[in-house]
């Protein structure tokens, strides 16, 4: 941790919140994060780029929980990586809204010089996505390619296991606080992970795993990566936040292709079919990116990985990864909704659990026919816009209810068809 401004970082972290798109624009015009801090109120309001809620924001000069997250950091070893350290992954300072700092438990591997394929895919996967996710992270670790994953249920903690089991190099993207373990069950697969690569997140390290908090995490996934792979799911499924964010930021996208009578094979399949590279394996991965990393691609071991035999279920219990889903858990009739499917349930008022049901998440305010798979945040954002005129995220005000949260809903219900973007970052709503 050699960043000698890393507590105004930190600060400027706990001032923006994840996913704000302002980081980019603060540091464009104040690349020291201390000149930021040092602005009076007069300067603040002369940035004509950042809302009046953040000029309040950064008027809050207090350092005293950037000074203990610091504390804790080294207490813990935990390495933290600024915007603006040269550590900092390249690749993630070109999307629109980078982190402005990165927790990490495990070192950080070189990922500006390497290949990096994100894998995301279904919770509830079946035993062929358990064997094809295992096999393509296999291959892609042993030609010295990067995984990356969420480390959630199914599909991504099997590519993370992959991965492992190759000798190489995966990093795992939290949608929480480094120093909490989500999911419980993959605790030793995160050790190991630490070990043999790195775990990372953007959120302060007891943050727990909020809902809202994995559709922004999502972003740092695809953003990280030359590529993602999508590996089963549903027509609504979580990873197909993923595979929008990977469009929008400019990335390759795969797809493996599934049954067509099979509902997890809805998403890829749909995806393929709007033009996104059919994946049948690693290597139809690594070639597409071979005019740009043929000399960092380990060709033999991609082709001993190819010809040897992978003892998947061994793999999965020495790593403690989640199982395989009954088969007659993937004809459902309904889709799922499009909710990441790594995040908590959702809790009510009362702090119980909402009911899940086939057509998703249904809260006690769900009385709208068409709602039922929006969470209670997505709703109110919703019900605040008009039908006839565009509205920016944060001229959206609802009571308690933060511009991360808002922007996260907008692209839930965006994703879900409720709403349209416009120029100039506006939504309308259908």
């Amino acid at each position: 941790m050699k960043d000698e401004n890393i507590l105004y970082w930190i600060w400027l972290a706990e001032r923006c919140g994840p996913a704000s798109k302002d980081i980019g624009r603060l540091v464009e015009e104040y690349p020291d994060p201390y000149d930021i801090y040092r602005l009076d109120t007069e300067e603040l309001e002369r940035i004509d780029r950042i809302s009046p809620l953040l000029k309040l924001k950064l008027g809050d000069k207090s350092l005293e929980n950037a000074y203990s997250t610091l504390k804790y950091c080294r207490q813990k070893r935990i390495d933290i990586i600024s915007y603006g350290s040269d550590r900092y992954p390249s690749r993630l300072r070109t999307i629109e809204d980078p982190p402005a700092v990165l927790f990490v438990m495990g070192k950080m591997p070189d990922l500006n010089n390497r290949l990096c394929i994100a894998m995301v895919g279904t919770r509830k996967m079946s035993e062929y996505g358990c064997d094809s996710a295992y096999r393509i992270s296999y291959e892609l670790a042993s030609a010295n390619a990067v995984v990356v994953s969420g480390m959630a249920l199914g599909i991504d903690g099997v590519a993370a296991c992959g991965a492992l089991c190759a000798g190489g190099t995966t990093v795992a993207v939290l949608g929480c606080g480094i120093s909490v373990v989500y999911p419980k069950e993959h605790a030793r697969l995160s050790e190991e992970i630490a070990k043999h690569g790195a775990v990372i997140t953007e959120y302060m390290p007891n943050e727990r795993p909020h809902s809202y908090n994995f559709p922004k995490r999502n972003r740092i996934i695809s953003g990280l990566c030359q590529g993602v792979l999508i590996v089963e799911g549903t027509a609504g499924s979580g990873a197909l936040i993923t595979a929008k964010r990977a469009i929008d930021q400019g990335r390759e996208l795969f797809a493996m292709p599934g049954k067509i009578n099979e509902s997890n094979s809805e998403g890829p399949n749909e995806l393929i079919k709007n033009g996104a590279l059919v994946a049948l394996s690693a290597e139809d991965i690594i070639s597409h990116f071979d005019f740009l990393y043929h000399d960092c691609i380990n060709y033999k071991g991609l082709k001993k990985a190819k010809d040897s035999v992978c003892f998947v279920d061994a793999a999965l219990k020495k790593y403690r990864v989640s199982g395989i889903y009954k088969r007659s858990e993937m004809h459902r009739p309904n889709p799922e909704p499009a909710v990441d499917k790594d995040a908590p349930i959702p809790v009510n008022r009362s702090g119980e659990k909402a009911k899940i049901t086939a057509d998703g998440v249904k809260t006690e305010a769900a009385s709208v026919e068409g709602l039922e798979s929006l969470d209670e945040v997505s709703k109110k954002v919703l019900f605040a816009m008009s039908h006839d005129r565009g509205i920016t995220p944060d001229a959206i005000d609802i009571e308690g209810v933060d511009i991360g949260q808002i922007i996260t809903a907008l692209t839930l219900l965006e994703i879900n068809g409720f709403v349209d973007s416009l120029p100039g970052g506006m939504y309308i709503r259908k």
